[in-house]
């Protein structure tokens, strides 16, 4: 009787272990539905694998890089351009300017003898002698454009950058 005891005691105490077994496991698996949830993964954003985007880039890169270099290099032979081109206004306002302050200068320094001998001045004389001053400063100006010319000719010229 002793063995029946011990073996009704065993059994008992598998049972309440078995019972302990059961509340545990239900206290642990009564939430999964709410960790399935949480688990179950959403694509919001789709993801786009690292070497693709790097070969998205050096095509991009080779596609843009040939078109970006023609046009700076138009850009730097635009600048060129336009730095002869103020280069040669400046030179050409100076040269203006040096013409307009000479004939003024010829104007007011005319001498008093040679006023003299011109007589009575009246309209024709003194637009015959302004247009005679003009034609000596065009004169001027064309024959020092070819001496500069001359020179510039002379001088070996810079290759084409």
């Amino acid at each position: 009787m002793a063995s029946l005891q011990n073996c009704i005691m065993s059994l008992r105490e598998s049972v309440a272990l078995v019972e302990d077994s059961i509340k545990a496991l239900d206290a642990t698996t009564h939430d999964i539905p709410r960790v399935q949830k949480v688990l179950m993964t959403r694509r919001v954003f789709g993801l786009v694998p690292e070497t693709d985007l790097e070969n998205a880039k050096q095509t991009f890169k080779e596609s843009v890089e040939p078109q970006i270099s023609t046009m700076l290099e138009r850009i730097d032979r635009e600048l060129q351009k336009m730095s002869r081109r103020k280069i040669n206004l400046q030179n050409r306002h100076d040269l203006q300017a040096v013409r307009l302050q000479g004939s003024k200068r010829e104007a007011v320094d005319l001498p008093f003898s040679r006023l003299r001998k011109l007589g009575p001045l009246d309209e024709a004389k003194l637009t015959r002698l302004k247009f005679l001053k003009n034609k000596k400063e065009r004169l001027k100006y064309s024959l020092s454009r070819l001496r500069l010319q001359d020179r510039l000719s002379v001088t070996p010229s810079l290759p084409p950058p």
